[in-house]
């Protein structure tokens, strides 16, 4: 049976993720749970799999997911994508009768405008789990923003629904692996690539933009990210598009770009959701 690391405790969209992938691919596979997204991320050392929150519609990437993979040189085997949503909770009468109010640190960036509105004191946390446990421990001059459904269990003096600044907010999660495993492709695949530049220079970015696109490969993100090394030297994430018969073009690619003096190292190749 394999291990999979899930940010937990039980009831973290990451949990849902989880189980649902595990669910939908018929995986022989226990969960363990950690408190964090870093240790859940360095648990794979020791577990199979890990399933790590990677991108939402609303606040962009999971910068410490991504900065995690890359520097140990995970392997993204697979994606999976859930629909997210919150609510506003306290035991007060009225959300102005609120002072503090406990929120996720990435469910922040996603309901800046339902936050802006009453202008709390926000008491971040490092998951949603934890969010629902300290505000069913607090008086009625707290509040929480908790994920949907977690309402199922739970009871409110006031609830506001739906606090998201939009409606269809989702997160799509990755599923990684120390080293590459076997997936039956799709015809439409994603691949997620990590570009080094040794030797800073004017024109790079238009360098790898245009091997792309003479190799007829679509470039859905890029995003930098420094290389801890010295202020001003960055690396290139960068996520594509292609067909499960045109893999062999990710060969060309790095190829092409080594003869102009980058390093890109292919982090995952994975079905497109």
């Amino acid at each position: 049976m394999k291990k999979m690391a899930v940010l937990g405790p039980k009831g973290t969209y990451s949990d849902i993720a989880a189980k649902l992938y595990i669910k939908n691919n018929d995986l022989d596979a226990e969960i363990e749970y950690y408190p964090s997204i870093l240790k859940t991320s360095l648990a794979l050392k020791e577990t199979d799999l890990a399933i790590l929150p990677f991108e939402n519609t609303l606040d962009g990437f999971v910068l410490e997911s991504m900065d995690t993979i890359i520097s140990n040189d995970f392997k993204i085997i697979d994606q999976i994508k859930l629909d997210i949503d919150f609510a506003f909770v306290t035991n007060a009468s009225k959300p102005e009768d609120c002072k503090d109010v406990y929120c996720q640190f990435k469910v922040y960036g996603q309901c800046i405008d339902f936050i802006s509105k009453y202008d709390f004191n926000i008491i971040q946390t490092q998951s949603n789990s934890v969010t629902v446990n300290k505000i069913n421990e607090a008086d009625n001059t707290f509040g929480a923003i908790i994920p949907m459904h977690s309402l199922k269990n739970n009871d409110y003096k006031t609830k506001i629904l739906h606090v998201a600044d939009r409606r269809n907010n989702q997160t799509r999660f990755f599923i990684v692996s120390k080293k590459n495993e076997h997936v039956k492709y799709n015809d439409e695949i994603d691949a997620s690539i990590v570009i080094v530049i040794k030797e800073d220079r004017p024109g790079i970015l238009f360098e790898i933009l245009k091997e792309l696109s003479d190799l007829n490969i679509n470039m859905n993100s890029i995003m930098s990210r420094p290389m801890r090394t010295e202020m001003g030297q960055y690396k290139f994430y960068i996520e594509l598009s292609l067909k499960k018969d045109s893999i062999k073009k990710l060969d060309r690619l790095k190829d092409e770009l080594s003869k102009k003096g980058f390093m890109i190292e292919i982090l995952g190749i994975y079905n497109k959701l």
